[in-house]
């Protein structure tokens, strides 16, 4: 290729007029750069100086430009890769990732060992009776009078932690010693903090607390629940935020690794799954959580809580009323958005895409979102990326949902005159198998027309009857799965047809099948992808916070961050953040017990693989045995 010369122009604009251009000869040599297009190019750039004066040879002659002096070169060196090794090397990273259970890539990109960490001492708990340790003490003699008696009798309780006196019945109080340490750097007491995160780690909050450690015949309080609140706002909160920030900084690192081993020319545009979740079912939930998982790795990437509700507004004094501006300087709103429900997944997608340059350094361009099109709607008015285009990818669990949704509403609509339901109708058994079917198409087919085609092939198969056959979109051939066309090859009588429904509802079911069977909405389903992991990682969130309670803004920021670290890295890693946030030593049992919740939720999930990929490679015999095609009944 024939290197080109490109001579920059320097002037510079005077206050009094323009002043004497400076020549560049004076600047520098700047360092070779060398830099990578997505394209696959390859450009080399050199600058000369003024005190080196080329050797002009006969290429040289040939050049566009015969001046050097402060000339830029690039040297465009290309190499190409071509779509076919390009698209090989993504399959086969694919594969690798698909080789293994979600739950086991994650462990592997960002999660701990499970072999036993050997930690420092942190001090062990235990319950005991105070009669049974009086009972050790009792044949003990007193240092001070040497007669037996020494008893240990608690006096003052901080929540958990109990200041115990050792007395004398003759000497009195001989010495005091708190039940529980303090957190280095605090007055909050361990066993205060610890309690909370053992409570918390399985979805409760004070009220469950302090009712478990009152039938524990231990407190009858536990924590105040003004005591509950402030260390979660000033010490679980940050905490919790800070250990997902380092999950997060690493899953971000593991997916960059990924996609540039699917990719050379990786930049920053990756494929997400994003999806939102509310605290409560319906539409007049006050707290709605968006998340955004990398598709490939299934590793969270950012996520954020939106509240339009504040119950310290709502239950504090009015502007109107004494003592409202003392309150108000005080008083921390957990409210962040004007949104209703129903606009929350469209606000927290366009606040986490907006951020998704300067937090990640990553372009989340292409989606695969369910089939409310409003949140893909709003990121492509918003031009968040600029120029570059997003792309919108259905999940296919979600396309088949709407079959099965929008037979039953049919059914329920339909006129008692011409019922649609019961026999020689649209049965129950009947819905699912046609729902079903939608499912298997858009998991099979190979592209677009033949999805269509499979789709439509469902439709006539299943209306058609004895008077009115309509197969001609069912395969052909003796192994067909379709008894007419098996019977028509092989030359046998046609065999009666099953369902035998009513002209009425076949002209029903003719719309629904067009619609779900639209170019558009199959392009959108062809890449056979899935939101999940979105689901998976809801399951966790809400399992770290009842939905049946209420709770405010900072719990679950809290709970959503303590789920990312579960589900990205393990509740090992999880556990050990969360310790080192919070400045508390992690306990040798519970570090063992996470330890062993990791290696449990591995085996399952990869006992669980291994039996989907049984269950797909006898799928695929049978269709080698077969001529299957989805939609067959």
């Amino acid at each position: 290729m024939e290197r080109r010369s490109f001579t920059k122009k320097y002037a510079t604009t005077h206050q009094f007029g323009r002043r004497k251009r400076k020549s560049p000869r004076a600047k520098t040599t700047k360092a070779t750069t060398l830099s990578e297009t997505e394209s696959g190019h390859r450009c080399v750039a050199h600058q000369r100086t003024d005190d080196v004066q080329p050797d002009v040879g006969d290429n040289d002659q040939q050049r566009p430009s015969a001046s050097t002096a402060g000339t830029i070169q690039l040297h465009l060196q290309p190499s190409f890769v071509s779509a076919e090794a390009s698209r090989e090397r993504s399959e086969s990273v694919q594969a690798s990732l698909s080789a293994v259970s979600a739950t086991e890539r994650k462990m592997n990109l960002t999660g701990d060992s499970h072999e036993p960490v050997d930690v420092p001492d942190s001090g062990e708990f235990m319950v005991c009776q105070i009669a049974a340790l009086n009972n050790l003490l009792s044949n003990t003699p007193c240092q001070e009078c040497m007669e037996p008696g020494v008893r240990v009798v608690p006096s003052t309780r901080h929540g958990l932690a109990v200041k115990l006196q050792l007395t004398c019945d003759k000497c009195g109080t001989i010495a005091t010693e708190w039940s529980s340490p303090r957190k280095e750097g605090s007055r909050a007491f361990q066993v205060n903090l610890r309690a909370m995160q053992a409570i918390k780690s399985i979805g409760k909050g004070s009220t469950a607390l302090t009712d478990f450690w009152a039938i524990m015949n231990i407190s009858h309080r536990g924590l105040h629940h003004k005591t509950f609140q402030e260390h979660l706002k000033q010490t679980f909160a940050p905490a919790a935020s800070a250990a997902a920030e380092n999950v997060v900084k690493d899953s971000v690192a593991a997916v960059r690794e990924v996609y540039k081993e699917m990719d050379e020319t990786f930049t920053k545009n990756i494929t997400v799954v994003y999806d939102g979740t509310w605290m409560t079912r319906g539409h007049t939930s006050h707290i709605g959580v968006g998340t955004i998982i990398d598709f490939y790795t299934g590793l969270v990437l950012d996520s954020t809580v939106l509240s339009n509700w504040c119950l310290g507004c709502a239950t504090g004094p009015k502007e109107d009323e004494d003592g409202y501006a003392e309150w108000k300087e005080s008083h921390a709103c957990q409210k962040n958005t004007d949104s209703k429900s129903s606009g929350m997944e469209v606000e927290a997608a366009l606040q986490l895409f907006r951020r998704s340059l300067e937090k990640n350094n990553l372009r989340y361009t292409n989606i695969v979102c369910d089939g409310d099109s409003r949140t893909f709607l709003a990121l492509c008015e918003d031009k968040t990326y600029g120029f570059i285009p997003l792309k919108k990818e259905d999940c296919i669990n979600h396309v088949k949902k709407r079959m099965g949704s929008a037979l039953r509403s049919l059914v329920a609509k339909s006129k008692k005159d011409k019922a649609l339901g019961g026999r020689g109708g649209l049965t129950q058994d009947l819905i699912k198998k046609l729902t079903n079917y939608y499912g298997l198409v858009l998991r099979s087919s190979s592209n677009v027309a033949d999805m269509q085609q499979a789709v439509m092939a469902t439709y006539y198969h299943v209306t058609s009857t004895d008077d009115e056959p309509h197969h001609e979109f069912c395969p052909e051939g003796p192994t067909s799965w379709c008894r007419h066309q098996a019977a028509e090859a092989e030359g046998k009588p046609q065999p009666p047809h099953k369902y035998r429904l009513a002209s009425h509802v076949a002209e029903a079911l003719l719309p629904i099948y067009q619609r779900l069977s639209e170019p558009q909405l199959l392009e959108r389903c062809q890449g056979k992808k899935t939101q999940n992991a979105a689901e998976s990682l809801h399951s966790v969130i809400w399992s770290l916070l009842s939905k049946d309670e209420h709770a405010s803004l900072v719990t679950v920021e809290t709970a959503v961050s303590d789920a990312i670290c579960r589900y990205n890295s393990g509740t090992l890693r999880a556990y050990k953040e969360f310790c080192k946030s919070i400045g508390l030593q992690p306990s040798v049992h519970a570090l063992r017990r996470a330890s062993e919740k990791d290696h449990l939720r591995q085996k399952k999930a990869s006992k669980a693989h291994e039996m989907k990929v049984k269950k797909a490679k006898k799928a695929r015999v049978e269709s080698d045995a077969k001529d299957y095609n989805p939609g067959g009944f």
